[in-house]
C-alpha cells in the first residue's frame, strides 16, 4: 500500500491546522466582539460541522482502516475547534436534518469495509458542501469571526477532499 502522498497531505494538513489553532484566541476575542445575528451562513456551518463531528467521533471507534481512523480523529479535532470558534459568537448549532439523521444512522448500522467507505463518501460529500458555504464568505470586508474562519477553511477544506480522495482510492 502506497500512503506516501498521503503521509506528505496530512503532514502538510497538520503544519495548517497548527497555524489555525495559533489564530484561534484572535478568532474567538474577535467573535466575542462581534455580537451579531445568525447569518445563512453561520446555520449551515453550524449544520455540517457538528454532523462531521458526530460521525467522526463514530468513525475513530468504528473504522476497520487506520488511514480512516486517522483522518477522523483530525477531522474531529478540526471540527471541534471550528464549532468553538463559531458557538463562541453565541450562535447554535440548529437541529439536524432528517437526512443527516438518516445518513447517521446508515454510519451506525455499517460495519466494516462498508462502513469505511460510506464514512469516506460521506466526508467528501460534506467537505464539498461546506466548501461551497465557505468559498463565497472567504476574502469578504469587513473581516470579522466568519470572514476569517471560512478563510482559513478553505485551504483545509482542499486539503482534506485531496487526503479523502487518496484514502478513497487506497480502500477501493
Amino acid at each position: 500500500m502506497n500512503t506516501g502522498k498521503l503521509h506528505l497531505t496530512r503532514r502538510n494538513a497538520l503544519i495548517g491546522i497548527s497555524g489555525s489553532l495559533l489564530a484561534t484566541p484572535a478568532l474567538v476575542s474577535s467573535a466575542l466582539a462581534d455580537n451579531h445575528d445568525t447569518s445563512d451562513y453561520t446555520t449551515k456551518t453550524l449544520t455540517i460541522s457538528p454532523f462531521s463531528l458526530a460521525i467522526s467521533d463514530m468513525a475513530m471507534h468504528k473504522a476497520s482502516n487506520e488511514m480512516v481512523r486517522d483522518f477522523a480523529h483530525l477531522e474531529y479535532s478540526e471540527q471541534a475547534a471550528v464549532s468553538k470558534v463559531i458557538e463562541s459568537t453565541g450562535a447554535t448549532p440548529p437541529p439536524r436534518p432528517a437526512d443527516l439523521d438518516d445518513i447517521y444512522n446508515q454510519l451506525d448500522a455499517a460495519t466494516g469495509s462498508e462502513f469505511d467507505q460510506l464514512y469516506i463518501s460521506t466526508e467528501i460529500t460534506g467537505h464539498e458542501d461546506l466548501l461551497a458555504v465557505q468559498t463565497p464568505e472567504a476574502g469578504r470586508d469587513p473581516i470579522g469571526v466568519e470572514v476569517a474562519t471560512a478563510a482559513i477553511l478553505v485551504p483545509f477544506i482542499h486539503t482534506h477532499l485531496t487526503m479523502l480522495a487518496e484514502i478513497r482510492k487506497q480502500i477501493s
